[in-house]
């Protein structure tokens, strides 16, 4: 092998000289002498140039040159994809090839989400959100992804003020700092996946308010991106034998949505104006930032400035003399009647998204934020979802299990067991099979993907935040009688507009009246699980004594008959 020390280039040394080589046998050339060479030996040279130095200058610098491109003027979309798409190649090719050289499966979980982990956060952008739906969800995954996708959260990518001063220029006009704004803070206050937010003043009314601007790569990544993401669903769809793919055109739709905020401004100006009309709300206190519409383009949203504490914050929430109490009844109350009643559902109520404050006339009040992820539901599954919830308690199992068929669920018995919250039974004989049992298990239960409501599992997840955040509060509230008695508020709207017979209306409210005695009940043993917990001294959930303490390890009992990890 040549050594390279003290080299020069194409092998000339520092003093003049060129190393032997399969270029020439001559040992020690001079420069003098190079040119005598090259017509001696022109026929050789010139084709050895020919066909391999030329060619590999050339493959060099197109290399080269296609990477600056990539890197600058598509923000680096091939590299990206190209990175990404090693990563998941490398995974299934562990999984399905190479399992053997790791002494537990469980050190191939840790080996494999640390390198999806890392090639996220690498890639940045919209591959952070995508891991973060992977984390959303969790649950499907073994719990060394769940762990460490949760570290998504915290790495929020941040554009310098250059960048984000020609998104603005190109939304705003050149002059816009000039002509729209007196002054912009040009650190930014928060950043995320997709966007970061700077604080700024209005020339024309002189209010403070929320400058959300787009990642300068975001619009040009988005549709490789996507791409990627259901290729990735497929490979893990494929390693682990669970249905994802079903789901991710769904998904692109929706991520699609949230990257222009034009649809974020209407999102929030229709959930609105529903809250407005609905008189059940008046005292509720729920409060949405208006919107510039005149200076909100698709990578640009202005909204009014609010000040408050996130929920994510209970320490400052309690001093600042926030009622945790009040805050979860208005969280649940406005996101019971999004999902049951409205049908038009905040998909993101992650607690950093909620502020609480007391408006002007020192009342408590919860401001939402971030309205880019909504879905629609169809009407019918709205009321399925409200059926459903009068099922389960009024102990219908056949109810249920007519839903689930019409969800598409083959294992009915298993889906209205999983609804009411009960260790599933599995045999031993199912059990000892081991984990195939279990994939073949979770395929039964989805036995049409076409039939099976994928705004399911955005319910699930927003149903998991709402339920991990009243857990950290304390389980100040009785969660699932605040949501069951939602669904039984909309059954009964619903029944008076189609309910025509008299007979029919006085049956419904029997139905539905059992349905209140039990949530009577269940509120009778919330109270005496909370009295404990205060005379425990353990208001603020520090000792994880509260009702959601003990429906945590119940779930995690239920899964783990399932063979899942519930974290």
């Amino acid at each position: 092998m040549f050594a390279y020390r003290n080299r020069g280039a194409f092998g000339i040394s520092r003093s003049n000289k060129i190393r032997s080589s399969s270029f020439t046998r001559t040992p020690k050339i001079t420069y003098s002498t190079i040119n005598i060479i090259r017509d001696t030996n022109k026929g050789t040279n010139s084709s050895t140039y020919r066909y391999f130095i030329r060619p590999g200058i050339l493959i060099v610098g197109l290399g080269g040159s296609a990477y600056l491109i990539d890197r600058y003027a598509y923000s680096s979309i091939m590299t990206r994809s190209i990175r990404a798409l090693y990563v998941m190649l490398w995974i299934a090719y562990e999984y399905s090839r190479n399992i053997a050289k790791y002494e537990t499966i469980s050190d191939l979980h840790n080996v494999a989400a640390e390198r999806l982990l890392n090639m996220l956060r690498t890639n940045r952008g919209l591959y952070i959100k995508l891991g973060q739906a992977i984390a959303n969800q969790g649950d499907f995954f073994p719990k060394e992804y769940q762990k460490k996708f949760v570290k998504l959260y915290d790495d929020a990518p941040v554009d310098t003020w250059e960048q984000i001063d020609k998104v603005l220029r190109k939304n705003l006009g050149e002059n816009y700092e000039m002509e729209v704004f007196d002054s912009i803070d040009h650190d930014p206050v928060a950043s995320a996946s997709i966007a970061q937010v700077h604080k700024g003043k209005l020339k024309s009314n002189g209010e403070s308010v929320a400058i959300k601007v787009q990642h300068h790569y975001i619009n040009e990544q988005i549709v490789i991106d996507l791409f990627m993401y259901k290729l990735i669903s497929k490979i893990y769809e494929r390693v682990f034998d669970i249905p994802l793919s079903f789901f991710t055109k769904y998904v692109s739709e929706q991520m699609i949505e949230e990257a222009d905020f034009v649809n974020e401004m209407e999102n929030a100006s229709k959930l609105r104006q529903i809250i407005k009309k609905d008189e059940s709300m008046n005292n509720t206190n729920i409060y949405i930032p208006h919107s510039y519409s005149d200076l909100s383009k698709r990578q640009v949203l202005i909204t009014e400035w609010c000040d408050g504490v996130a929920l994510t914050d209970k320490d400052k929430l309690i001093a600042s003399d926030i009622d945790l109490t009040l805050a979860m009844k208005q969280y649940i109350k406005v996101f019971g009647k999004q999902i049951f009643e409205y049908g038009f559902i905040h998909s993101d109520p992650h607690p950093g998204n909620l502020l609480a404050r007391f408006d002007n006339a020192g009342n408590q009040q919860l401001v939402i934020l971030d309205h880019g992820l909504y879905i629609s539901l169809p009407n019918s599954f709205r009321i399925e979802n409200c059926q459903l919830w009068e099922y389960l308690f009024s102990f219908n199992t056949q109810g249920i299990e007519e839903i689930g068929r019409e969800w598409g669920i083959g294992s009915t018995e298993l889906f209205a067991t999983l609804v009411q919250l009960k260790p599933i039974k599995i045999s031993t004989e199912s059990t000892n099979r081991g984990d195939s049992d279990i994939n073949s298990l979770l395929r039964d239960f989805l036995s049409d993907e076409e039939k099976f409501p994928v705004e399911l599992l955005f319910l699930t997840r927003t149903m998991r935040m709402i339920q991990n955040l009243n857990r950290n509060f304390g389980s100040p509230v009785n969660r699932i009688n605040l949501l069951t008695s939602e669904s039984i508020n909309a059954l009964m709207l619903e029944n008076s507009h189609s309910v025509t017979t008299i007979s029919s209306r006085i049956l419904q409210y029997f139905k539905l009246f059992k349905v209140r005695c039990v949530l009577f009940v269940s509120n009778l043993a919330f109270y005496l699980v909370r009295l404990r917990q205060l005379l425990s001294g353990d208001k603020y959930g520090d000792k994880s004594i509260g009702i959601e303490d003990y429906l945590e390890v119940y779930l995690q009992n239920t899964a783990s008959s399932l063979g899942v990890d519930w974290t």
